[in-house]
């Protein structure tokens, strides 16, 4: 492969959180809510976390989490399934990182995983038992995605904090034998997943949703959308935002994965009068391209669906080729919400909106879960990717603590933790994230909040409270489109 793929892979994330909706009047206030406490040539490397030395909870106690269950651990402990052991239970985290095209792109999921296990570990395990998790790396490789999914199913009970690009092969994920020789496959918590296969699999339950119609091959297909942060902008707009779309066009899974959120958005009231294809290896001065379109249409909105690379690149051109940036209302997702926006941006990027569907990370005094995320990182600003994973984790623990609360610590098979997942409602990462349903893919949290660049930092402008999302349920609404017939401006 020739092409470097960072911008395409972000673009992803920023999808699966934004499309389409219709919001309420004004006057509306319950929309706040506060949340509650083929073989490769290599392998695939792994970093596994450790357990804690005497299984009791650690020095801070139990501070983040499903709090596990009362459980009789005084039962024999048994072999159960593959990757349940008597001491431990092992748990694989897949994700694109040792890749040239670009180094270290997912490694935040490895992370997130990785202290989520440390934690877990901390407070005692799961299931009277430690913990395993290790890490697979995919590097950017269809092989190694496929190689990833059979290690899997030869040494793991699931797969947590799934972050790969390249999920099109999902055979093995779909059918392996578990312990019993039965072709149940093996539970994947996934975070991002880009290929309808893998959007599809019938063992994937993705934290982001696919907020897709399953099963899916082409032509038209049917999605659901949030557009809450769309319809609060044109709140703000008086109802007229016109302008561009920015598609991240280096492959066709992120082209197609932009025409939902287009479509969803032009139904909000959004007029789109150009759809940019940028590569993410472009230049800035590859943008000036984009800026007379800009000045025909008097556009006064900007909607980045790639990196934050492009919307700061897109937004230092339009000022060096001298377009009226304050006219104009500028808007990204997730995907913006790093450090080096800031850093990078400096005074190009003031005044960008930024929204996203979880707690930010500076408002740890409000969300204990979101708090022990952050220590656990050690980092005032960790990757979202790390988020994601972090909170595959989390659900992975409620769905263990569910189990063996109901059948007992020799219950844990891939069957069940299979079951259990299909019967999660309303799963918020212990009030840190906006709520989420596992009964179907076609769901989307309607939850978000609104962050906007205020003299180089994210502030929150909406909800204004902190602790809070803005979760109506007229954020989200349904769209059909067809990522086959899409044309790029």
């Amino acid at each position: 492969m020739s092409r470097k793929w960072l911008a395409c892979v972000l673009l992803v994330f920023a999808i699966t959180a934004a499309a389409c909706g219709s919001r309420s009047s004004d006057d509306e206030t319950g929309a706040n809510t506060t949340p509650t406490a083929a073989p490769s040539s290599d392998d695939g490397g792994s970093t596994s976390a450790p357990a804690a030395d005497d299984g009791t909870t650690g020095d801070d106690g139990d501070t983040s989490t499903t709090p596990a269950p009362g459980v009789d651990c005084s039962v024999p402990l048994e072999a159960t399934e593959i990757g349940v052991t008597a001491d431990t239970i092992k748990v694989i985290v897949m994700a694109d990182s040792d890749s040239p095209l670009a180094p270290g792109l997912f490694q935040g999921a490895a992370d997130g995983a990785i202290a989520w296990g440390e934690a877990a570990n901390a407070r005692g395990g799961l299931a009277c038992r430690q913990v395993e998790v290790e890490f697979w790396d995919s590097k950017l490789d269809p092989t190694q995605t496929v190689n990833g999914f059979l290690q899997a199913c030869q040494e793991a009970l699931a797969l947590v904090g799934t972050t790969v690009l390249f999920g099109n092969d999902t055979n093995d994920l779909n059918s392996c034998p578990d312990m019993a020789g039965n072709p149940t496959g093996v539970p994947d918590l996934a975070y991002i997943t880009t290929e309808p296969p893998h959007q599809c699999s019938t063992t994937s339950f993705h934290i982001s949703r696919p907020a897709a119609e399953c099963p899916y091959s082409s032509g038209e297909r049917n999605f659901v959308a949030s557009t809450g942060a769309i319809q609060w902008a044109l709140d703000q707009a008086g109802g007229d935002l016109h302008g561009a779309f920015l598609v991240p066009s280096d492959l066709p899974s992120t082209v197609g994965a932009s025409v939902p959120q287009i479509a969803a958005q032009e139904d909000a009231g959004v007029v789109y009068d150009n759809a940019f294809g940028i590569s993410g290896r472009a230049t800035q001065a590859e943008f000036s391209q984009y800026m007379q379109p800009l000045r025909e249409s008097e556009a006064n909105f900007v909607y980045n669906g790639s990196n934050d690379q492009t919307m700061l690149k897109f937004r230092k051109e339009a000022a060096d080729q001298g377009l009226d940036v304050d006219s104009i209302t500028w808007l990204c997702s997730l995907s913006c919400y790093t450090p080096g926006f800031l850093s990078e941006g400096g005074d190009a990027v003031e005044g960008t909106y930024v929204w996203m569907f979880f707690l930010p990370f500076d408002e740890t005094d409000t969300n204990e879960e979101l708090a022990a995320f952050v220590d656990a990182l050690g980092k005032d600003f960790p990757e979202a990717w790390a988020a994601g994973a972090w909170a595959d984790g989390v659900l992975f623990e409620q769905v263990v603590n569910s189990i063996v609360e109901r059948d007992g610590p020799n219950a844990l098979t891939r069957q069940a933790i299979l079951d259990e997942l299909a019967t999660v409602m309303d799963f918020n990462v212990n009030g840190w994230w906006g709520d989420v349903n596992f009964d179907s893919t076609l769901n989307i949290t309607p939850c978000f909040v609104m962050m906007q660049v205020q003299n180089n930092e994210f502030v929150r402008v909406h909800p204004e409270e902190r602790g809070t999302l803005d979760c109506e349920s007229g954020n989200v609404i349904e769209v059909t489109a067809n990522p086959d017939t899409f044309v790029l401006d």
